[in-house]
C-alpha cells in the first residue's frame, strides 16, 4: 500500500503568499497542491487579484471556479466572457487572453498538463 498525502484548506483561507510570474508578484495564492502522482503537472489552490487588467497566455490546462468578484476574459481566438461568483470555466494550454479584472477576485483553480 502507498501512503497518500491529504491536503486540507478552506475557501476563507488567509494563508497567501506572493504569486510570482518571472520574479514580479502577480496577485497572491493560496496553495492546496503543487504535484502530481503520476507523470504531468497539477497544481490546485486559490489565487486573487485586486482589479486590474493584463495579457495572459495560460502555461498548462487550467480549470478555475470564481468565488469572489467579477472578471472578463477576451481570448484572442474566440469569445469573451463575463464571469460572476458561481461560474466555472476551462481552458486549453496556450490560449491568449486579455483579463479585466472589474471587482477584486478569487478563484479555486486546478492547472494540469
Amino acid at each position: 500500500m502507498i501512503p497518500q498525502m491529504v491536503s486540507r484548506s478552506r475557501v476563507d483561507a488567509t494563508t497567501y503568499e506572493p504569486f510570482l510570474v518571472n520574479g514580479v508578484p502577480f496577485g497572491e495564492v493560496h496553495w492546496l497542491r503543487t504535484t502530481s502522482s503520476g507523470g504531468g503537472t497539477l497544481f490546485t489552490g486559490l489565487w486573487r487579484h485586486p482589479a486590474g487588467q493584463f495579457e495572459y497566455v495560460f502555461p498548462a490546462d487550467e480549470t478555475f471556479h470564481l468565488l469572489e468578484g467579477r472578471v472578463r476574459i477576451a481570448l484572442a481566438d474566440g469569445p469573451t466572457l463575463e464571469l460572476v461568483p458561481g461560474d466555472m470555466v476551462s481552458f486549453p494550454q496556450g490560449a491568449a487572453s486579455t483579463w479585466t479584472i472589474l471587482e477584486p477576485m478569487q478563484k479555486f483553480f486546478v492547472i494540469s498538463g
